[in-house]
């Protein structure tokens, strides 16, 4: 005897097209329902929404879910997506805190110097406009700081973020818990701030929330505080190490100008003279008074030699006179100049020359040093980048946050997908499984 097996229920297609028209439903119904309420009116009549949208989204449901045999999707579909966002709805209107905005808009401008390059990288510069923005660069210093830890412990860490988010009156979902982990203290203050740079205009937006709405304001404020100090610290330690470097360049230039000094000072005691060039200009004289005297003894020999004997008294005086000039000169140019001795007024001169050129380089090295120490100490006075304030933080006078209506529709978008998801799992698995 022949049996007939029975056929299978189509399972799984059914579910697939319960599930695509409870998608389907409920995002037109969505669409149909919020779009021409204003958020105050949604956030009142929600309830009786979601409930209209999600008989309809039910009854498809149902007519699939008979069909099928069961009403395990339609039950499942009560608890994951219906049930979690009626009590999140419950959760973002009645309990949960809200939350105030307050934005402020910062930017850090350098100093303004007046420079005339002509060279080719400043006529490149200006032609292809330029590389980036400087100022955008320092604001994205300002930006990485604001989402470091570092602000976290400049604001007074811990304790200043417990005194600011973990009030008695904030939800439990909502506030900090006390004696946090540095680690979790800091992920909950990047939860809080929202910064951005524009890179054109070198600004960046900051939006700082908190519970209260003079929380919201101090928290801004002491934000601008701590980008301002860090602001001015950025280029202190460039300033400062030029000052560093440029009084040791002074001391040093010192101490090379009292050595050549020094040497010639004692190239003047080991001489016992204070300037060779004069020395010479002295031996120089002597050396034109005795030839003049040599011309004119010359010429007085040659005058009475005709009428007087060489052997005469007044002749030999004279001859004596000029070989006593003659060995004068002599002695003279030997001081003056000669190829070995080194103890020369020509030597002498060379020597002092080259200590006189040492001095004086010295003397200049010092000179620039001392200038560039003065510069370095006029730059470290000065402050080269300003954090300028845009937009000022204000008083907000009402709560951004939470958003009921939007948070409410994405959570239910959210697990209605998922649900989906794991119903058509669920569905195959059984299917195969018959």
């Amino acid at each position: 005897m022949r049996t007939h097996r029975a056929p299978r229920p189509r399972k799984l297609s059914e579910v697939i097209a319960a599930a695509q028209n409870a998608a389907r439903f409920s995002s037109t119904k969505a669409i149909e329902i919020f779009a021409p309420l204003t958020a105050k009116d949604a956030t009142s009549r929600l309830p009786a929404l979601i409930r209209q949208g999600l008989e309809g989204v039910a009854e498809t449901i149902s007519t699939a879910g008979a069909g099928a045999g069961g009403g395990i999707v339609g039950r499942s579909f009560i608890y994951v997506v219906v049930l979690p966002t009626f009590l999140f709805w419950l959760y973002a209107c009645f309990w949960q805190s809200q939350r105030y905005v307050a934005e402020t808009r910062l930017t850090v401008r350098a100093q303004l110097e007046k420079k005339t390059g002509t060279d080719t990288a400043s006529m490149i510069s200006k032609l292809t406009g330029g590389g980036p923005d400087p100022s955008s660069q320092d604001a994205f210093i300002v930006l990485n700081y604001l989402k470091s830890r570092a602000i976290v412990a400049d604001l007074g860490g811990r304790e200043y973020m417990e005194k600011k988010f973990a009030r008695s009156g904030i939800d439990y979902f909502s506030r900090l818990g006390r004696n946090a982990r540095a680690e979790d203290v800091w992920k909950y203050w990047l939860s809080h701030i929202t910064a951005s740079v524009d890179t054109l205009s070198g600004i960046l937006t900051l939006r700082t929330d908190a519970f209260l709405p003079n929380d919201a304001l101090d928290v801004a404020h002491d934000i601008v505080r701590l980008s301002e100090q860090l602001v001015n610290k950025i280029t202190l330690r460039n300033r400062s190490d030029a000052l560093s470097r440029a009084e040791l360049e002074v001391t040093l230039s010192r101490h090379t100008l009292a050595e050549a000094r020094e040497k010639t000072l004692q190239f003047r005691n080991k001489n016992v003279m204070i300037d060779p060039g004069s020395r010479a200009a002295s031996i120089g004289e002597q050396m034109a008074k005795l030839t003049l005297e040599r011309i004119d003894l010359i010429n007085a020999l040659s005058t009475f030699s005709s009428s007087l004997d060489s052997d005469a008294p007044s002749q030999r005086l004279q001859r004596t006179r000029l070989a006593a000039i003659d060995q004068q000169l002599a002695e003279l140019k030997k001081k003056l100049a000669g190829a070995e001795a080194s103890d020369t007024v020509s030597a002498q001169i060379a020597s002092y020359e080259r200590l006189k050129l040492d001095e004086q380089f010295a003397e200049k090295l010092y000179s620039i040093a001392q200038s560039s120490y003065y510069r370095a100490r006029q730059e470290l006075e000065k402050q080269q980048l300003y954090l300028i304030t845009v937009v000022e933080p204000t008083l907000p006078e009402s709560a951004t946050y939470p958003k009921v209506v939007v948070n409410t529709v994405l959570l239910f978008c959210a697990l209605l997908v998922a649900w989906a998801a794991i119903s058509l799992i669920y569905a195959s698995i059984e299917d195969h499984m018959v």
